[in-house]
């Protein structure tokens, strides 16, 4: 038998849950999914009002990708594209890689970093918010998606919310808790 050592300095329990964005925002949760398999990416996200009320739903299967970080990168890349060419222009948008949003308010950057730099621009109030995981739950399950669409076809937008994200949507909805 073997005597794990006791922690004595245990992380304390974290609770965590999505919350809507103010009134006259829109929230744009967005993920990247990846796998070193192949090195296959995709994207994905959601867009909802301040009553947490979906949106609109993304995914899409990324034809280069070499990294987590570059699939989340494209995924708020594609994200801001769809949400700005819909006229949305008040948003808070978040991501579970803290690095990404690292990458986006620094001063210098790659192109993909410049890109979203650019459409910055083209909105009238933006935020950037990391968030942990199990509050990005539905954007992440709309990159798994990703995963699953051939990378000959284009983004995949959703104007209603399909089916395979509506239990995490209700979680979302109802304020579900999560410890961490």
């Amino acid at each position: 038998m073997q005597i794990l050592p006791q922690d004595d300095n245990p992380r304390p329990t974290r609770l965590v849950w999505w919350t809507p964005p103010p009134r006259g925002f829109f929230k744009l949760n967005c993920d990247g999914a990846f796998t070193v398999y192949g090195n296959k990416g995709a994207a994905g996200g959601v867009l909802r009002d301040w009553k947490g009320e979906f949106i609109l739903g993304f995914s899409d299967a990324l034809i280069e990708c070499s990294s987590a970080l570059e699939a989340e990168l494209w995924a708020i890349k594609i994200g801001m594209q769809t949400v700005v060419a819909r006229g949305y222009r008040n948003l808070i948008v978040e991501s579970d890689s803290l690095k990404a949003i690292q990458i986006i308010n620094a001063h210098k950057g790659d192109f993909l970093r410049s890109s979203i730099q650019h459409m910055t621009r083209m909105v009238d109030r933006i935020c950037w918010n990391h968030v942990y995981r199990e509050t990005n739950s539905v954007a992440d399950g709309f990159a798994k998606h990703g995963l699953s669409l051939s990378q000959d076809q284009s983004i995949k937008v959703f104007d209603s919310a399909p089916d395979f994200i509506e239990s995490r949507l209700y979680g979302d909805r109802i304020g579900k808790i999560y410890c961490r």
